[in-house]
């Protein structure tokens, strides 16, 4: 596992909805402009015939995210995690124009590219603050270094602590169960 994760600052790696490339005839192809990612939290659903997602990018730009060529029970939206408040990664998002110019684009996932989109369970302002962790040189709870230095957590690997005292009280009181969450769904995505 790498030390640290992406910088999710990065504009390049992680466009807001209105500067991903437009799908369309003359988009270039995926490989020839490397790899990006749509960072963005689920608002609502509203899957009628199609599963449909409302989003809202960094910038609160709000799109829908529509899966192509899926009936409304052919993907289970909760089962993979795309709930309410979560944040979706879509990797390399195209963004589609719409028919009526006065309406906003969308970004469409075609049947065989639902694998592409994943969610992490937390809102996009926590996915953000600790997308660029990486485990410290002092303790997560007491600050300390430890006589035989830090330990990291075995479900992130991201956080550091010096006894096992510090960790059950990280996890218990310092928040470090919920972030621990994301910080594992994050390494799985991004590793």
């Amino acid at each position: 596992m790498t030390s640290s994760m992406m910088d999710f600052t990065n504009t390049t790696l992680f466009p807001t909805f209105l500067t991903v490339p437009e799908q369309g005839p003359n988009a270039a192809s995926s490989s020839a402009e490397g790899t990006w990612y749509l960072l963005a939290e689920i608002k609502d659903n509203m899957t009628i015939t199609k599963p449909t997602l409302v989003l809202t990018d960094r910038d609160a730009n709000p799109f829908a995210l529509v899966f192509e060529g899926l009936g409304r029970d052919d993907l289970d939206l909760k089962g993979r995690g795309f709930k309410k408040g979560a944040t979706v990664i879509i990797t390399n998002a195209r963004r589609t124009r719409p028919a009526d110019e006065s309406k906003r684009g969308f970004v469409r996932i075609e049947k065989g590219d639902a694998g592409n989109v994943t969610a992490v369970p937390a809102a996009m302002e926590r996915v953000l603050e600790l997308g660029g962790k990486i485990k410290g040189h002092s303790c997560e709870t007491c600050g300390g270094n430890g006589e035989d230095g830090l330990k990291s957590c075995t479900g992130c690997e991201r956080a550091g602590y010096c006894s096992k005292e510090c960790q059950v009280e990280g996890w218990s009181e310092g928040g470090h169960k919920k972030d621990c969450k994301i910080l594992r769904a994050l390494n799985n995505i991004f590793r």
